[in-house]
């Protein structure tokens, strides 16, 4: 009898700190319905030490569907009502342009790269 392959979930959340006060949480794979939950609960572990900044890297992000953009908001309502600063890193053309046409480059502070974000606060 064979077994069953194993989950592979398109998506894996890396956590670094910078300093004592920033968190940075890098995201590779594709954002949507059903891997929305593995980033939010990462990135609830980071508010939850109440860094002064949380950098979500989405450069290795290649898709998001419209889920991304309600959890990116949620994260940033989060972060808001405990101090902490939110910086998002979105440099890929599709991902970038969704958060555009949509309006939340406009409600969270966007950037290029890494060093652009960590540069901000």
């Amino acid at each position: 009898m064979t077994e069953p392959a194993p989950s592979v979930q398109p998506i894996s959340v890396g956590i670094s700190q910078v300093g004592d006060q920033v968190s940075v949480a890098s995201i590779a794979g594709e954002i949507d319905m059903l891997t929305e939950a593995v980033v939010r609960d990462a990135v609830r572990c980071q508010l939850a030490a109440k860094p002064r900044l949380l950098v979500l890297d989405l450069t290795e992000v290649g898709f998001m569907a419209s889920s991304g953009l309600d959890l990116i908001l949620q994260i940033q309502a989060r972060a808001l009502e405990q101090g902490t600063r939110l910086s998002v890193v979105a440099n890929q053309g599709s991902v970038r342009r969704l958060l555009s046409v949509s309006g939340v480059d406009t409600a969270v502070d966007l950037h290029h790269d890494l060093g652009s974000a960590l540069r901000s606060c």
